[in-house]
C-alpha cells in the first residue's frame, strides 16, 4: 500500500486540522473560497451511505490511494504505465471517525487481498476494481468493500503520488527512525535493481522528504542492513502496512504539533489538498469545518490501527496469481463491527493486529529489542522501530496507555518472562503497549497461554521493577525517555 494515508491524513484529517487552525485564525472565509475548489466525484444515489444528519455520529471515509504515475517527476521510478498497466488502488483504507468521542479508527486492507469483485461475480485482488479509474473505478471499488465486508462507506477520498510527495514536502518532510540502513532492491522477472530509489544509509532519526517518504512507504522489496549484510523483509505487502501505519501515526504528530498557523505552510497544504485530492461531492466544507473543530485537540494515541495482516494466507490461484486469502474468525469480525457500528462484545478477545506495540532493550543483550520486535510482528502486533532503555531492568515491564490493560495482558501472555510487572502510563502516545524486556525475558511465544494462566503484577506506584537504588519515578522517566529517543517525534 502506499502513501494515500499520510496524503489523506494530512489532507483529510489534515484538511480537518488545516481547517481547526484557520477557523481559529479567523480564516474560515478564505478556506470556504480555497476547498470549495476541491475536484469531487458525484456518485448519484445508492454508492455512499446517507451520512447521518447529527454531525456529531461516527462516519466511514474510504481512502484510496492510486498508483497513477502520471504527475510525478520521475514516473519510472515507480515502474511505468506499459509495466504497471492500468492504474490501481495501491492504498485502500477506511477510516472511521467518531466526533463526538473524539476518537478515530484505520484499518487497510492489502492490495493483494482476494474478494469478489462487485458487479462481475468473480474473485480478484482487490486493488483491480479501481482499475477503470475515475467515477467507475472508484464506484466499483465502495460497491466491493460493502458487498465483501458488509461496511458502509459514507466519505471518498482519492490522491495520486504526487499529492503524496508534495503533502510530506510542505509540511517540511517527516522523521521516522531508522535502526539500520535500508533499500528498495529486488529481483522480479530477472530484473534486479532498487525500485523505488529507497536507500537511506544514515541510522536514527531520519528526516524524508516527499521522494524519499515515497519509496519508504511505497518499497515491495525492503531490504535491512544488518549483522553485516542485507537482509530483506519476509512479509512484503503486509510488511508495508505496518510502515504505513507508523508513518501516519508520525505525519499526524507533526501536523498537531507544527505551526500550522503559519501562513506559507498553511497555503501550501490546501495548494496539494486543491491539486491532488478528489473527493465526494457530498463532503462539503461545512462537514470539514466541524470535524477540525470537534478534533482540534486529537492525539496521535486516539487513532487506532487495525490490519488484517495475521489473518490472512498466501493461496495461488488456478490461473497461477498469487493473492492473499482471508481466513475469518471472531477476532476479524470484532474488528469490522468497529467500522460497521456494531456495540464492542466484552466476550471477545483482544487480537495482536489491535495492539501497537514497541520494544525497548532493558537487558542489554545485544539486538535484543529488534529481535523480539520481529517476533511480535510475525505474531500479528503492529510493532514500532525497536530500541534501547537507558537502564538496566531486572524486571520485563509492559507500560500501557490508560485503557489498553486488555492490550497489556494479551501481551503478557505472548512473552517467556517470570512475573512481567504491568504499568498504566499516560504519557504513551505512538504505541498503545510499550515492553520494556528485562534480565528475566527469554523471548516470545509462538502461541499465547491461556488467558488464566498468566501471572503478572500490576504495578500502581511501588513495585521495584529493576536496580534497587532506582525510584519507581525515576524508573518510570528513564523508561519513557527511552521511548522519546527512539520514537523519533517530529
Amino acid at each position: 500500500m502506499r502513501r494515500s494515508w499520510p496524503q489523506r491524513l494530512l489532507i483529510g484529517f489534515n484538511v480537518v486540522l488545516i481547517v481547526a487552525c484557520l477557523s481559529g485564525a479567523g480564516g474560515l472565509a478564505y478556506l470556504y473560497q480555497r476547498f470549495g475548489d476541491l475536484p469531487r466525484i458525484d456518485f448519484g444515489d445508492g454508492v455512499l451511505e446517507k451520512p447521518p444528519e447529527d454531525p456529531g455520529e461516527p462516519q466511514n471515509f474510504l481512502l484510496v490511494g492510486s498508483d497513477d504515475r502520471a504527475n510525478l517527476d520521475d514516473p519510472e521510478a515507480f515502474g511505468t504505465a506499459e509495466e504497471t498497466g492500468e492504474s490501481k488502488s495501491d492504498t485502500i483504507m477506511l477510516v472511521r471517525v467518531d466526533p463526538q468521542e473524539e476518537t478515530a479508527a484505520m484499518l487497510s486492507f492489502p492490495r493483494d487481498l482476494e474478494v469478489e469483485i462487485a458487479g462481475t461475480g468473480n474473485t480478484a485482488r482487490i486493488n483491480t476494481a479501481f482499475t477503470a479509474g475515475g467515477r467507475e473505478g472508484a464506484r466499483r471499488l465502495i460497491d466491493t468493500i460493502k458487498l465483501n465486508f458488509n461496511i458502509p462507506v459514507h466519505h471518498y477520498a482519492e490522491v495520486d503520488f504526487k499529492g503524496f510527495q508534495r503533502v510530506v514536502d510542505a509540511v517540511g518532510g517527516i522523521k521516522v527512525y531508522v535502526p539500520n540502513p535500508v533499500r528498495d532492491y529486488g529481483c522480479e522477472g530477472g530484473d534486479c535493481r532498487n525500485w523505488t530509489g529507497l536507500d537511506i544509509q544514515q541510522t536514527g532519526c531520519v528526516e524524508l522528504d516527499g521522494e524519499q517518504a515515497l519509496g519508504y512507504v511505497r518499497s515491495r522489496h525492503f531490504q535491512e542492513y544488518r549483522e553485516g549484510r542485507w537482509r530483506s523483509d519476509p512479509t512484503g505487502d503486509l510488511g508495508r502496512t505496518q510502515r504505513q501505519q507508523d508513518f501516519v501515526r508520525r505525519a499526524l504528530h507533526k501536523a498537531l504539533s507544527e505551526d500550522l498557523l503559519n501562513p506559507v505552510r498553511l497555503n501550501r497544504l490546501v495548494d496539494v489538498a486543491i491539486d491532488t485530492v478528489v473527493v465526494d461531492r457530498g463532503l462539503g466544507v461545512d462537514d470539514i469545518v466541524d470535524l477540525g473543530e470537534r478534533f482540534r485537540d486529537l492525539s496521535p494515541g486516539r487513532l487506532q490501527q487495525y490490519t488484517l495482516n495475521q489473518y490472512v494466507e498466501n493461496k495461488t490461484t488456478a490461473a497461477g496469481a498469487a493473492v492473499l486469502a482471508l481466513q475469518d474468525g471472531p477476532e476479524v469480525q470484532a474488528m469490522f463491527d468497529v467500522f460497521r457500528g456494531e456495540p464492542a462484545d466484552s466476550d471477545r478477545p483482544v487480537s495482536p493486529s489491535s495492539v501497537t506495540i514497541q520494544v525497548l532493550n532493558g537487558s542489554g543483550r545485544p539486538n535484543e529489542a529488534r529481535t523480539t520486535t520481529d517476533s511480535l510482528s510475525t505474531e500479528g502486533f503492529q510493532t514500532q522501530p525497536p530500541g534501547n532503555d537507558t537502564s538496566d531492568t531486572a524486571t520485563t515491564t509492559i507500560l500501557y496507555a490508560s485503557g489498553q490493560e486488555a492490550k497489556a495482558n494479551l501481551v503478557s501472555r505472548y512473552l517467556e518472562a517470570e512475573n512481567p510487572v504491568l504499568r498504566e502510563s499516560s504519557s504513551l502516545e505512538a504505541a498503545d503497549v510499550v515492553l520494556v524486556t528485562g534480565e528475566d525475558f527469554t523471548g516470545i511465544r509462538n502461541e499465547p497461554r491461556a488467558a488464566d494462566a498468566t501471572t503478572t503484577t500490576t504495578d500502581d506506584s511501588t513495585t521495584t521493577t529493576s536496580a534497587p537504588e532506582l525510584s519507581d519515578d525515576e524508573l518510570l522517566e528513564r523508561f519513557l525517555s527511552g521511548m522519546a529517543k527512539n520514537q523519533c517525534q517530529n
